[in-house]
């Protein structure tokens, strides 16, 4: 996972409300019923107040971020689940976690975060998941991706998941990155995708953009009528941008986590009996 800062984490608990608020307004749903449609699981066939999930701060790597495991804890609660912090990191805290019979133990270093679940041993994983969830969300603001052209700007782990999904819409996918090697990569695993050497043209050229980069966009590359979807951390879009386009998607962390919940969920309700998995490889 893209490493966040205690910056970009620290107000998610305060503002969770509003978050979920400006999803509904954007797209229609709120964060539980969009995770819902993500995964393609009627909301009503969840119980979710009869999961409990349990958040293990982990000390690996750079360490545990400020903010963090709180904030995936309030985006966990509104989806309904109990949902608490462990006292303890680490192992220690997996532990306290199975102690308090836990469902879903949610838990990231500094590359992976993931949400096992307890009881099938199975987990979801949040790269999987953000790219699930702004596919999903592009499509719910364009009302369809299939036979459209679609731009993924960032040839990471989110983009790469991103054009497999995109790719199972039906969409046309172009990609771009800074580095046109790694654009060309996704284009030579993957027919029909087409890599694009010139970020700022691509952007030009595209109305429909999922951007799963870090880097800021210029305003001016925006093009009128824009939709956009960008799970890509920091926000990456000036005043100019956000006037040009239509709609853009953003949001820190509760979006992936959402649809994280529901995978895991879903691991059980469909009674998977798989190991270690990623979502899309189990959920019907």
């Amino acid at each position: 996972m893209t490493r966040l800062t205690e910056d970009a984490v620290k107000d998610i608990p305060s503002k969770i409300s509003s978050l979920d608020h400006e999803l509904e307004k954007r797209l229609g749903m709120d964060m539980r019923n969009f995770a819902c449609h993500a995964m393609n699981v009627a909301a009503e066939k969840i119980n979710f107040s009869d999961y409990k999930a349990a958040i293990v701060p982990v000390t690996s790597g750079k360490g545990i971020i400020g903010g963090f495991s709180r904030s995936v804890a309030a985006a966990v609660e509104t989806m309904g689940l109990r949902s608490f912090v462990t006292e303890a990191c680490d192992v220690a805290g997996i532990s306290e976690a199975f102690s308090s019979d836990a469902d879903i133990i949610f838990m990231a270093d500094d590359e992976r975060f993931i949400a096992l679940n307890t009881k099938t041993r199975s987990f979801s994983d949040n790269i999987w998941s953000t790219a699930k969830g702004y596919v999903t969300a592009l499509r719910i603001a364009e009302k369809g991706l299939e036979g459209k052209k679609v731009l993924v700007i960032g040839a990471g782990r989110v983009g790469t998941e991103a054009v497999k999904i995109l790719m199972k819409e039906g969409a046309a996918v172009e990609v771009t990155d800074i580095l046109p090697h790694k654009a060309k990569a996704l284009e030579s695993g993957f027919a029909g995708v087409k890599a694009i050497p010139n970020v700022e043209q691509a952007i030009k050229d595209n109305r429909l953009i999922l951007n799963a980069s870090p880097g800021l966009i210029s305003g001016k590359l925006i093009r009128e009528g824009a939709v956009i979807s960008s799970p890509g951390v920091p926000y990456a879009f000036d005043d100019e941008g956000e006037k040009r386009a239509k709609v853009i998607i953003h949001d820190v962390l509760s979006l992936g986590v959402a649809v994280m919940t529901v995978a895991s969920i879903s691991l059980s309700l469909f009674n998977v009996p798989a190991t270690e998995v990623i979502a899309e490889k189990v959920i019907p």
